[in-house]
């Protein structure tokens, strides 16, 4: 089955190059018939240039370009509308996650019939705070919706496209993967996860900031208690969703 991974990259002009040769890598290695599709997702740096280079090197590597940029999660729903997969997936573009990660998740999937196969993060270098932070956010996802899931927002995701095409998933911003996770708990699909190490991120500073965790605050209360307005999209909704994320403000 054909596998599509995207990679948004939003100013990783630092990290970028070494990510997808990584990922191409590993999964030449092993055999896999796939495509990379990277979002690059209103970079203003040298990450269109890189990207344009690997795409000429590299069959496997398929680019899409947004701009400006329209949210964390609008880079993620735009390359996965130009994929063309079986089975699909995510991760980030910061260079912390080991791409040879990447077939234990998808081999997990396939063999354990999953829906979705996710990475939790174990062991983290990042600051204090930012670790306090995510204990404190997966604590706060568990008592509103149940669940023993950890690390909510761990990344890289695959699943397959079927399951993907269920959800109707709408989030333009940082609440993707936990839009991602409440409808999968809503709909009895089969969960799994990889263990994984994350090293510290490479190439400049984060894109996550304090109004991404009060953004993350209210979502989440907005899909607890509001949560019929939100989960059950109607038909014109949908419409919206699969249109070009560039009609979206």
């Amino acid at each position: 089955m054909k596998f599509s991974l995207v990679i948004p990259a939003y100013d990783e002009g630092a990290t970028i190059e070494s990510v997808v040769r990584g990922v191409v890598r590993v999964l030449r290695r092993d055999k896999f018939d796939f495509e990379v599709v990277v979002v690059d997702n209103g970079s203003t740096d040298n990450t269109a240039e890189i990207l344009a280079a690997l795409k000429k090197e590299m069959a496997e590597v398929k680019t899409v370009r947004v701009f400006p940029n329209r949210g964390y999660g609008n880079g993620f729903l735009t390359g996965l509308s130009n994929s063309s997969g079986e089975i699909l997936g995510w991760m980030h573009a910061d260079s912390q996650v080991d791409p040879e990660k990447i077939p234990a998740l998808y081999n997990k999937l396939l063999s354990e019939d999953l829906d979705l196969c996710r990475a939790v993060r174990i062991e983290r270098k990042e600051s204090f705070f930012r670790i306090v932070q995510s204990r404190a956010y997966n604590t706060l996802f568990r008592l509103l919706f149940g669940g023993r899931h950890r690390d909510i927002n761990g990344s890289p995701k695959i699943f397959k496209r079927a399951f993907y095409e269920r959800l109707n998933l709408f989030s333009r911003d940082w609440f993707l993967d936990p839009e991602l996770m409440i409808k999968a708990m809503r709909i009895g699909s089969k969960i799994g996860e990889v263990e994984i190490y994350w090293d510290a991120r490479k190439g400049g500073p984060s894109h996550v900031s304090l109004l991404t965790a009060l953004e993350f605050l209210k979502n989440l209360l907005k899909y607890r208690f509001f949560s019929k307005g939100l989960l059950n999209i109607n038909e014109k909704q949908r419409s919206l969703n699969s249109a070009s994320s560039l009609r979206f403000p």
